[in-house]
């Protein structure tokens, strides 16, 4: 097993060099996390409430540094007085950072049928994925109960995933919610070919479910950067999201 792989285990302590004495308290205290990383960027270290344990993170990982840099602790943070997971806390301000920096015209969107839109749900999802059809069926559902849903593509097994070209031939149709409903077997119909411009978001969705840790379909993520795995049936999605 190599280094990125040991310090991915969740839990895991590793002990690393000491490293150089800094001007401030965070200069280079991820020097020595970062040297082991490779090229996965390492963000800057904040202080926790814990004394001493500085949170910062790679990829979809959260982790804690001892403040000399020399030990990084893998796994959740938990305040037992207030029962906060913190980690949890950061990771999805993370994940509603990246989200929220897509420009909702690279999505396909099906908005809320209610006459107001009470929640946003971000779907990532891939268009050979059995249960993203499932759920793509009952999207009608969740736009009655006031959900905006809006779709990422997430072709699994990347550009060569089964299907890369029909999300690449959705995201060049100029409607795009309506080639969903075509590329899901909900409407009859053709869709375009998938060799223009826009077909590139396909790339960068892939690339932004990767950096959320998005490893299979459909992956969910709330407003909040809160993820939900995997399919849920609207009847249980909908309170979910709602109450």
């Amino acid at each position: 097993m190599n280094l990125t792989n040991t310090l991915f285990a969740a839990g895991l302590i590793a002990t690393l060099a000491s490293t150089p004495a800094a001007a401030d308290k965070t200069a280079g205290m991820t020097e020595l996390l970062q040297s082991r990383l490779g090229n996965i960027p390492v963000t800057k270290p904040v202080e926790t409430p814990a004394k001493g344990v500085y949170q910062t993170s790679f990829g979809s990982k959260i982790a804690y540094l001892t403040g000399d840099g020399r030990y990084v602790i893998i796994g959740d943070m938990i305040d037992l007085q207030n029962q906060q997971n913190l980690s949890e806390v950061a990771r999805r301000q993370i994940s509603k950072g990246i989200i929220d920096q897509v420009d909702k015209t690279n999505l396909a969107v099906f908005p809320s049928t209610s006459g107001e839109t009470k929640k946003v749900l971000n779907v990532f999802t891939d268009t050979s994925c059995p249960y993203c059809k499932k759920l793509h069926d009952e999207v009608p559902e969740l736009q009655k109960a006031g959900i905006e849903v809006r779709y990422f593509p997430f072709p699994r097994g990347g550009a060569r995933g089964p299907g890369y070209a029909d999300l690449k031939k959705v995201w060049c149709a100029d409607d795009k919610a309506a080639a969903m409903d075509i590329a899901k077997d909900v409407e009859a119909g053709s869709l375009p070919a998938g060799d223009c411009k826009q077909s590139s978001f396909v790339d960068r969705g892939y690339a932004l479910g990767n950096q959320l840790g998005v490893s299979g379909t459909p992956a969910l993520f709330v407003e909040d950067g809160k993820k939900i795995e995997g399919y849920v049936p609207a009847d249980k999605l909908i309170p979910m999201l709602l109450n």
